[in-house]
């Protein structure tokens, strides 16, 4: 309730924020993104207004574990200039410019758009659920056509994790000796050959046992780690999962271990293989004052 309450009042901040710095109006905007036209440099003020906070919230995100209410706080962004990011950009710009709306102020201009407000949400939305789909495209063509050999990370004898792994991996995983994998990834972030459904036809096609508990950035929530738990208490031998790079897994394992296992251990041992769970500590030994 605390979080659907702090939502509530942060979205009601932006919202009044748009409207009163003009981003909600249609010519405004696009007369800002007018460079080489009639140019309206008044929204610069408003870009600058709100780097300064954000700015700020950021310096303060960094000295934190976890957030005021406890979650853990979402991973960094990634600083590495690549295809995503530069087409994401372009087609992005051509449609603010054209419309002169973003995703915020769409939601408020149905208040006062009319059709063409509603018009341009539904394209909108289109257009995002879409996207992870040509994300998907564009990072498969610029992955190289062969990749190392699978990476195993034995966090215990009976638990590793590793990257993104590829059908023909999983019978390399059972000749390790694993009985059960977990995917941790979602699908909307990986090609279609990769995702959880084809995953699990080719894992039990080997007799492997094979669990989908997708883990977005910085949600472990009590859900997530019950069905991580249950995947791995049920299992008849060595649990196997993976995740983008095995950070997300190597955090899930690390929550659900917390007051079976000291914390500095928990850490301690995702950390060889490069992950650092640091900024969970403190809820690590929040879950584990809880049992």
């Amino acid at each position: 309730m605390a979080r659907l309450l702090v939502g509530l009042i942060c979205g009601g901040v932006f919202g009044a924020g748009l409207l009163l710095s003009g981003m909600t109006n249609t010519l405004k905007v696009q007369a800002w993104l007018d460079v080489f036209g009639q140019w309206d440099a008044t929204l610069a003020f408003v870009m600058a207004g709100a780097i300064l906070p954000m700015a700020v919230a950021w310096r303060v995100a960094a000295r934190r574990q976890a957030s005021v209410l406890g979650f853990a706080l979402p991973a960094p962004p990634k600083r590495e200039v690549g295809p995503n990011l530069v087409i994401g950009s372009v087609i992005f710009g051509m449609g603010w410019a054209l419309a002169g709306l973003c995703p915020g102020p769409s939601l408020a201009s149905l208040g006062f758009g009319g059709w063409g407000g509603l018009v341009f949400l539904l394209a909108m939305s289109a257009g995002m659920v879409g996207a992870p789909s040509l994300r998907a495209r564009i990072d498969a063509a610029g992955a190289p056509a062969k990749r190392n050999a699978m990476d195993i990370r034995a966090l215990t004898p009976t638990f590793a994790v590793s990257p993104q792994i590829e059908p023909a991996d999983l019978a390399a995983l059972k000749a390790a000796g694993f009985t059960t994998v977990i995917d941790n990834r979602p699908d909307g972030e990986i090609p279609p050959g990769l995702r959880a459904e084809p995953m699990k036809a080719a894992a039990e096609a080997l007799g492997l046992t094979f669990f989908i508990n997708p883990i977005t950035p910085g949600n472990f929530s009590d859900t997530v780690l019950a069905t991580q738990m249950k995947a791995v208490t049920d299992s008849a031998g060595p649990v196997f999962a993976y995740c983008a790079s095995g950070n997300r897994s190597s955090c899930a394992w690390a929550l659900m271990q917390a007051g079976s296992r000291p914390t500095d251990e928990l850490i301690g041992l995702p950390a060889k293989f490069g992950y650092n769970l640091e900024p969970l500590r403190d809820l690590i030994e929040a879950r584990a004052s809880a049992k």
